[in-house]
């Protein structure tokens, strides 16, 4: 079974969500830039696997939150098509809130 959580950071910089991430993980994300995302954001992945993004929760089109329901997270983290979705959440409890589960049929 495959899974899309999304986990919500708060009361730091997207950097050092980054760098959390990356050492609990033990994976690099790559840099990129969109206006689409919000100007910089982090992937690692790919769209046809387990894929990680990480970004700030500001829609750079209207200054609202992306994620409206969370909008006391500064800072998402949206792991799509995983299978491991239980080991993450533990490797992440610490630092991240899970705050969406869903089953990807």
């Amino acid at each position: 079974m495959k899974f899309y959580d999304l986990y919500g950071f708060n009361g730091v910089s997207i950097f050092k969500a980054k760098s959390k991430v990356e050492e609990k993980l033990n994976f690099s994300f790559e840099e990129r830039d969109s206006s689409y995302q919000g100007g910089i954001y982090y992937k690692f992945g790919d769209k046809e696997s387990e894929c990680f993004i990480l970004k700030g929760n500001i829609d750079p089109f209207d200054g609202e939150p992306v994620e409206q329901m969370f909008s006391g997270y500064s800072v998402l983290l949206y792991v799509d098509m995983t299978s491991r979705s239980e080991e993450i959440k533990s490797l992440l409890s610490t630092k991240f809130d899970l705050l969406r589960h869903e089953l990807f049929d």
